[in-house]
């Protein structure tokens, strides 16, 4: 079966088919230079830092793959819900100049936490 001793290997057994089934064991080491030091899970593969660099394609895809993510959070931040409680949060700035964020909160009746966030997109825009 061509079978190196050092290579991992892993058993399964397939009864509908009888058959016993040998995969090489792919712990968290690189594909390529079998390395396990900053590996990232890759389409049933772990790859690590530097061999990603060294391949440019690789990198294309990933970089497109973070634009994408990048995006997902954008259209996120731009809901209509988020736009109206901007507009609403806008407005009672404007009234109340002197409100803390507890008291924006409470007269626009949601959570600081959610003034808080809405203030950070404001502060963004």
């Amino acid at each position: 079966m061509n079978l190196d001793t050092n290579v991992k290997t892993e058993y399964f057994c397939d009864d509908k088919r009888e058959a016993i089934l040998v995969y090489r064991y792919h712990g968290k080491e690189c594909l390529f230079c079998l390395s396990e030091k900053q590996t990232i899970y890759f389409k049933r593969f772990y790859i690590c830092k530097s061999c990603i660099q060294s391949l440019p394609a690789l990198q294309v895809f990933l970089a497109r793959v973070e634009r994408e993510r990048a995006s997902e959070r954008n259209k996120k931040d731009n809901s209509p819900r988020r736009k109206k409680a901007l507009d609403r949060l806008h407005q009672v700035m404007k009234e109340n100049p002197e409100a803390s964020q507890k008291e924006l909160a409470k007269i626009l009746g949601c959570s600081p936490a959610w003034v808080s966030k809405l203030i950070k997109q404001h502060v963004k825009s």
